[in-house]
């Protein structure tokens, strides 16, 4: 398995999709990368939305909408995803900030944004011919 298809969006690839890199290596009591890849790649998942993947501006805007609405993203617009060495990496959004430039097409990547304090994440994936929303509670974290 490729880095690209196990979820990994190394640096350039985080500059690609446009956001601000604050921290590397942030580990601070939260999930790992592994236990978060679990919660997005299994066959219980429900996406909590589907865009065709000839819409990659409108995954975004839905990446975004799910993201805010789950608390995700802090009010600074800071979320961690994953970096090298599956650490996570706190990032910000940037005006242009657009998730689905960090996915490789056609290697069924994802990019796993969780929320600073470990409680929630909100994926986007490629599934198929699709783009996939994939919003999560760690309900064993307070």
């Amino acid at each position: 398995m490729t880095d690209e298809q196990s979820g990994r969006a190394p640096a350039p690839q985080l500059a690609k999709a446009g956001l601000e890199v604050l921290a590397q290596g942030v580990a601070e009591e939260l999930p790992s990368y592994a236990r978060a890849f679990k919660a997005v790649v299994n066959v219980e998942v429900v996406p909590r939305a589907t865009v065709a993947r000839s819409a990659p501006a409108e995954a975004d805007r839905l990446w975004l909408e799910h993201a805010r609405t789950a608390a995700v993203i802090d009010g600074e617009g800071c979320f961690l995803v994953r970096g090298a060495d599956r650490d996570w990496v706190r990032v910000r959004l940037t005006p242009h900030t657009a998730l689905s430039a960090a996915l490789v097409p056609g290697a069924g990547s994802m990019v796993i944004a969780m929320s600073p304090d470990g409680r929630r994440l909100c994926a986007l994936t490629e599934e198929d011919d699709d783009y996939w929303i994939v919003v999560h509670r760690f309900e064993d974290r307070p």
